[in-house]
């Protein structure tokens, strides 16, 4: 009512009043038959209500009583103040308290002696204490890693004497489990007026998974750059807008280039020594396709032709931001398979050099023989016989010495229509005089006519030899001598796969066997199961790549100690593009 009467002229009055009440209204609720005096509680500009005095006479106040009075309400409004505030206080660390568990933040106030005062909920879960475990414990004891104990004791010291207003650290924290988490604190003052206490309020957040992230990133990004940096082809990591991100040394080397002047190119500037301007690059077509991507082409910018593969780096947002570029050179590939055909050839010839020398000696030998009759008696009637012997032995080791310059002259990797009779009886007479001296059978069985090959008749034979040649050495560890069981067969048949005719070729032997543990190793270069000295393990290795070429298949079956076969299979017409 007094507000109503007065309004905002209350609180500009310092001093009691008195309230003429004569001319209230009866509802008004004030007796009108009492005197009323009246003071503000004012604190600091601030209004917070009256103490009203009344009495049924007129009120005088003397000095004595007015001091006295004075100070009751100077105790009144200190004293609303402080419940004020007080209440303020709390509804404020209240709100805050929960603001802080909104965040997921770690929250712990500490007296000026270093107990624990309270824990929320947030500081209970990652440390694995409940409040009431550590209430009035050390906080140090609690929160800090033994070993960092003394240090952020002194810190924690300093910021009470008033050197700094807060503090902020980051800190292991060991878990009641023994587990360590990484915290990062914040630290500050503050007043409890209602315990007359000064302590800290810390705040924290638990980094660890994020500092885990962080080190596995650092790890994975590492061991990333290692490997990119460790690959011996010329690899590039490229944008979508075709520039060149990252260059392994592979990349600057093949180019002639420094890493500077590589890294923020157009790639096609560097792979292709750039295009028209009316013009777009294919690489830059296949970079925009985001597909996985493999072709041949020749990099002019790398100085050779290259088998270029090209994958797109998802993110895991399934979004492609980056490319990543692998070129292997075809250039030395074909050199380096170029020898290592020709060292197998070369090979071989020396394992057939021995027999071809006896398969000579023996027309040789008829050659001198016939020449040394006629020599004796120039007019026997038999002479023009003998002469005609002379040369059909002659004939016999042209034919021989044909065979082995065949197969090892070089010649260039092209394709001709070839008969697979041809190039396994050409085979099989360039080892006859062996296969004889050692007691094996062959036997051959392909039907004629079988359609003629597109290959390369050499490499075929390079094959062939490979494949007889270890039937031989099979069929000798396992019968020293010659027996009805040493045996080699040789078969030829026709089929077809997907409206695609096929020649198959197998050759079994009956010797040792191949035990099942290595016989998914026998292609591997360098791979052998003869003794040291023995075999260079490039055979069966050069054997698969050449048969591959020609899109055929190869593959080997055996029984230890009783047999091994392996089957050629050979497309009559390679696909288009197979070489």
């Amino acid at each position: 009512h007094l507000s109503s009467l007065f309004g905002h002229q209350l609180t500009t009055f310092t001093k009691p009043f008195h309230l003429n009440l004569e001319n209230l209204k009866p509802q008004s609720g004030i007796s009108s038959d009492h005197n009323y005096l009246i003071w503000p509680v004012l604190y600091q500009q601030q209004f917070y209500g009256f103490v009203v005095m009344q009495c049924p006479h007129a009120i005088e106040l003397n000095d004595l009583r007015q001091e006295f009075i004075d100070h009751v309400i100077a105790d009144v409004t200190f004293a609303v103040f402080t419940l004020d505030t007080s209440l303020k206080l709390k509804d404020e660390r209240d709100f805050n308290k929960d603001i802080v568990d909104t965040i997921q933040a770690l929250m712990v106030t500490i007296s000026p002696c270093g107990t624990i005062l309270s824990f929320n909920r947030r500081a209970e879960k990652v440390s694995g204490y409940s409040e009431e475990e550590i209430e009035g414990k050390y906080w140090v004891d609690v929160l800090i890693n033994p070993e960092k104990i003394l240090e952020f004791q002194q810190l924690f010291s300093e910021t009470l004497k008033g050197t700094q207003a807060s503090i902020n650290f980051k800190a292991p924290l060991r878990t009641k489990a023994g587990a360590e988490r990484f915290i990062r604190w914040h630290g500050s003052i503050r007043h409890n007026i209602e315990q007359g206490k000064v302590g800290l309020v810390m705040i924290g957040i638990d980094e660890t998974d994020t500092l885990m992230a962080d080190q596995q990133l650092n790890m994975f990004t590492a061991r990333w750059e290692k490997i990119f940096i460790a690959i011996q082809d010329p690899a590039l990591v490229v944008s979508n807008d075709n520039t060149i991100l990252e260059a392994n040394p592979a990349t600057c080397a093949a180019a002639k280039k420094r890493r500077d002047e590589v890294i923020g190119r157009k790639v096609c500037d560097i792979l292709h020594g750039g295009h028209g301007s009316d013009s777009q690059c294919p690489l830059e077509q296949f970079i925009g396709c985001h597909k996985t991507q493999i072709t041949e082409t020749e990099l002019l910018g790398l100085h050779g032709t290259y088998m270029l593969t090209v994958s797109p780096l998802v993110e895991e947002d399934g979004e492609s931001n980056a490319t990543l570029l692998v070129a292997r050179n075809l250039t030395e590939e074909e050199v380096v398979r170029a020898e290592a055909i020709r060292a197998a050839q070369l090979a071989a010839i020396g394992e057939l050099a021995s027999g071809v020398a006896h398969e000579i000696n023996n027309p040789i030998n008829g050659i001198i023989n016939y020449a040394q009759i006629i020599l004796d008696d120039p007019d026997d009637p038999d002479t023009l016989e003998n002469l005609a012997n002379i040369l059909s032995e002659g004939k016999r080791i042209a034919g021989i010495v044909k065979n082995l310059l065949n197969f090892a002259r070089y010649r260039e990797d092209v394709l001709n229509p070839a008969r697979v009779e041809n190039i396994i009886a050409n085979s099989l007479h360039l080892v006859a005089h062996l296969l004889k001296k050692d007691g094996i059978i062959c036997s051959v069985n392909i039907p004629a006519p079988l359609p003629p090959l597109m290959c390369n008749e050499q490499q075929l034979q390079q094959v062939a030899l490979n494949l007889i040649s270890n039937s031989r050495y099979a069929l000798n560890k396992r019968f020293p001598q010659a027996c009805p069981e040493k045996q080699l067969e040789i078969k030829g048949e026709l089929y077809q796969q997907e409206n695609t005719d096929f020649i198959r070729l197998t050759f079994t032997d009956h010797g040792i066997g191949i035990s099942p543990d290595i016989l998914n190793r026998l292609f591997d270069p360098f791979f052998s199961t003869k003794p040291k000295g023995e075999g260079t393990g490039l055979g069966l290795s050069i054997s698969h790549g050449l048969v591959r070429e020609h899109g055929g298949y190869i593959r080997a079956q055996s029984k230890v100690g009783e047999w091994t076969r392996f089957t050629i299979d050979l497309p009559v017409r390679p696909p288009h593009g197979e070489r």
